[in-house]
């Protein structure tokens, strides 16, 4: 298998926290669907309400981050009948407009709803932009409007979309107040708290941001700010709004302020291109960064490089007149990972297309500033949400979410996984007491408060450290961090030479913590071997050759404890026949080119997966980690696994379990990675 279809295979393998196959809502409509994925906390999903009314009409969308609704609110006004296209809570009810198609590609979700005599669609736009960091940190997205006469007829059209100060506070009786700002090429809404409280969450919404709607100036334009009633039955009514704001302080509720922009299409409409509304939610500063001085930096968004540190009127300016393009560039992204995906299989493209937002939207990219308070593009670092549920404990840099999001990021520009690696290398570089790898940099993003040390989870996260290392090495070219932390690596490795071959008193990714566990030794011995190889790479000739000859000897070791007494399969548990475990550390030997794990292994062990999916183990959404956790099981590790067999039948029924836990109702927040194999729903395990 080569190393670019090993990447893509476990591109799915996200965070979790971490195209078009043109999938429709017949043939996949996960039970929540992503609309604004832009940041860790610019994150939007629909819940879909799948079965329960057959997403017959708009009463179907709710808007939420996790736990909490989001008011955003769609109309369309044709011959003087108002439809609803997206929202809820209208105090004079507009008719419904009937969802008949959702398509869902890597950057896109797409409603087809029919109005009367319109057909419309509504595409919520969240860009992936890479290789441009100033736009992949923008916390901006797009949703657009278009339509075409189904009877060929000319029909009076105006469209109306709003959010509401929901997007501002998980407290709701925070008040919030609001201005309404123009400039020459855009009129945008600011909302932001009376209040806010910098690096402080409530109900997963962060307390220290701004929101923005905002529009690309265009003929026919109106606007509003006013109690969500008022502006909504406003254009129900009379199809513009009146250019006026309600107030100027209001707490969230019970008013609910809205803002509201309109656009009056005409009297003479057969079809319209694309209305197009912008949002955004920026925090700025983005991250609290303790540094191994112990001094607090307050790291701004990349997107400051370009614009500085107050100009957000430009970089509105420049999202809400680039939407032609960045769409572009977006369909053209789809295509190339759809055709990618679908080389593995329809349901693989599907589950890359629920899932490449939220794994860039895990992201935060930041720099520091100089003494002028200047930021400085040389100093950049890359910060992850562990916010894959509801469960979620929100540390921040977790490094075994880092690895299950590695492949991803390897696909998508391999040079993103160094800044998120740099601010946990520099924070353990004088610890030299400590040998092992620590697991994140604090437990409360977006306050990256210091390592969290715990030698429970030494192995795991020591692997992970020295696997993610050297792959970011190996896939961007870039050596820089392999030689500045060459002496803290080789620390690293000798605690995994003593302590790999038989795992005691440790808990692997999956918070299992059994004596000897075959998966976590060979990570260990793996996280060795990939020592060896940067050792070779920086020139260090006698640690290449100790290391690799380490790596020989403890995998020599590990597999004659690792295999059945029939030697057809790999145990979880040295010695305990009755043991097994999906292998999904194996994917890493394949990944770095390694190959330490032989071939004839591999191939029994996927016989093996083969007789445990006629077995009663197989469950209708996947097959669990291992004998002995239950119904528990992770998205990632699973696929993870699929990239690891030599049967196209055991890869594409390990992909199809997912995609079947996916393309259910029992979720209730994003695409998750850990949940009940049995049920398909969400569990409160750590898995992956």
């Amino acid at each position: 298998m080569s190393i670019l279809r090993a990447v893509w295979l476990a591109l799915c393998s996200l965070l979790c926290s971490l195209a078009i196959a043109q999938s429709t809502a017949e043939t996949f409509l996960p039970a929540t669907i992503p609309l604004s994925i832009r940041s860790p906390f610019m994150n939007v999903w629909q819940q879909s309400l799948k079965g329960l009314d057959g997403f017959s009409g708009s009463s179907a969308y709710s808007y939420a981050v996790l736990s909490e609704t989001m008011g955003w609110a769609g109309m369309i006004r044709v011959d003087n009948q108002t439809y609803a296209w997206m929202g809820g809570n209208f105090y004079t009810p507009p008719l419904s407009a009937n969802v008949t198609d959702v398509r869902i590609t890597p950057t896109r979700t797409i409603f087809v709803v029919q109005a009367g005599p319109m057909n419309v669609t509504v595409t919520f736009l969240s860009p992936i932009e890479p290789s441009d960091w100033v736009l992949q940190s923008l916390p901006f997205s797009y949703v657009s409007v278009e339509a075409t006469a189904l009877d060929g007829q000319p029909h009076e059209v105006q469209v109306y979309s709003d959010i509401s100060a929901e997007w501002l506070s998980g407290d709701r009786s925070n008040l919030v107040h609001w201005s309404q700002q123009s400039t020459s090429n855009s009129i945008y809404h600011e909302i932001q708290l009376q209040s806010p409280q910098q690096g402080v969450e409530i109900n997963h919404q962060a307390q220290d941001g701004v929101s923005y709607y905002g529009m690309a100036i265009r003929p026919g334009m109106s606007w509003q700010i006013d109690i969500d009633g008022i502006a909504r039955a406003q254009f129900h009514d009379y199809g513009a709004l009146t250019n006026t704001s309600w107030a100027a302080i209001a707490p969230i509720v019970p008013n609910c302020p809205v803002f509201a922009i309109a656009v009056d299409l005409g009297s003479n409409v057969r079809s319209f291109e694309a209305v197009t509304w912008a949002v955004g939610y920026v925090r700025n500063p983005s991250v609290s960064y303790t540094n191994p001085n112990g001094n607090v930096q307050q790291l701004r968004p990349y997107f400051v490089t370009r614009y500085g540190i107050d100009n957000i009127r430009e970089a509105i300016d420049d999202w809400t007149t680039s939407f032609s393009d960045i769409q572009a560039r977006a369909i053209a992204l789809d295509a190339v990972l759809v055709g990618n995906a679908s080389e593995v299989s329809s349901h693989y493209a599907d589950l890359i297309s629920l899932v490449a937002r939220q794994t860039l939207g895990s992201l935060e990219i930041t720099v520091s500033t100089d003494s002028m308070g200047q930021p400085n593009a040389s100093d950049v670092r890359i910060f992850m949400k562990d916010a894959g549920t509801s469960t979620a404990t929100e540390r921040v840099n977790p490094v075994e979410r880092i690895y299950a999001a590695l492949p991803a990021l390897l696909y998508f520009n391999a040079s993103l996984v160094g800044p998120l690696l740099a601010p946990l290398l520099d924070a353990q570089d004088n610890l030299t007491n400590t040998p092992y790898a620590a697991s994140d940099l604090g437990p409360a993003y977006p306050n990256a408060t210091g390592v969290t040390n715990n030698p429970e989870q030494g192995l795991e996260e020591t692997s992970n450290m020295l696997i993610l290392l050297y792959a970011h090495a190996r896939f961007s070219g870039d050596g820089s961090l392999l030689s500045a932390h060459y002496n803290l690596m080789k620390r690293w490795t000798n605690y995994l030479v003593s302590e790999a071959l038989t795992p005691s008193n440790q808990l692997d990714a999956d918070n299992q913590s059994n004596t000897n566990m075959t998966n976590l030794a060979i990570k260990g011995i793996i996280g060795v071997k990939a020592m060896a190889e940067i050792s070779r790479v920086l020139g260090q000739d006698a640690d290449a050759q100790l290391y690799g000859s380490n790596a020989a000897a403890l995998v020599n070791m590990w597999q004659p404890l690792a295999s059945s007494s029939d030697s057809q399969h790999i145990l979880g548990v040295y010695g305990d026949q009755g043991s097994w475990a999906l292998m999904y550390n194996i994917y890493a030997d394949i990944l770095l080119g390694t190959n330490i794990v032989n071939e004839t292994l591999l191939k029994s062990q996927t016989a093996f997966y083969s007789t445990l999916f006629n077995s009663d183990v197989f469950r209708s959404n996947g097959i669990p980690l291992d004998n002995g956790i239950g119904n528990i099981t992770s998205s990632a590790w699973q696929l993870f696994t699929a990239a690891t067999v030599h049967d196209n039948g055991v890869r594409d029924t390990l992909i199809d379990g997912v995609w079947t836990m996916a393309n259910g109702d029992a979720i209730s927040g994003p695409f998750p990675d850990v949940y009940d194999a049995s049920t398909g729903g969400d569990t409160s395990g750590n898995a992956g």
